[in-house]
């Protein structure tokens, strides 16, 4: 009898190795020239350590995070957050105030997308300004919604959009 793969512990267990390969600026540097298609063959060495060639969820967690990941801050928190919700802290609203409005427009072409080719360049735009703003993402969720975004597209986007959108309810001033 085969035992059904615990996605999630493999999820986490993906980004320890690769916070931990990701602690040398070098490989950092390599995986980071993934975004350039002539350069991007310099990643090769570090996904395939990371067992991560010809795996686009996982190519472009760990190009991600070496793009989000400084020396002294941390790209990784978690916690849970989504884009979704890293996207609103970074547009400046809360759960009380909506967002700037060019923020809103990019994360809108964010949800537009239909697949991982499409989504990598609106992913990688979103995680440079939350590298430079030191906001981080939880990417053993990120590496969750991109390994279900072809088999369940409009889930991922439904929860991302709730955490960017949708407030949480106001507690009652009178409890009666």
């Amino acid at each position: 009898m085969s035992q059904i793969p615990d996605y999630q512990q493999q999820n986490e267990d993906f980004v320890v190795r690769l916070r931990e390969l990701c602690r040398d600026r070098g490989t950092r540097a390599e995986l980071r020239r993934y975004w350039s298609e002539r350069t991007k063959s310099y990643a090769s060495p570090v996904l395939g350590r990371l067992h991560a060639i010809d795996n686009t969820p996982r190519e472009l967690t760990a190009a991600l995070f070496a793009t989000h990941d400084r020396d002294g801050t941390p790209a990784h928190r978690a916690d849970g957050r989504s884009v979704g919700a890293a996207f609103l802290e970074l547009a400046g609203g809360g759960r009380t105030k909506p967002a700037y409005e060019s923020t809103e427009r990019h994360f809108r072409r964010l949800l537009a997308c239909d697949s991982l080719d499409d989504l990598a360049p609106q992913l990688h735009r979103l995680v440079k300004r939350l590298e430079q703003k030191a906001i981080p993402l939880d990417y053993t969720r990120l590496l969750r919604d991109l390994r279900f975004w072809s088999k369940s597209t409009e889930r991922v986007k439904t929860d991302w959009a709730l955490d960017f959108w949708q407030a949480n309810p106001e507690p009652d001033a009178d409890p009666a």
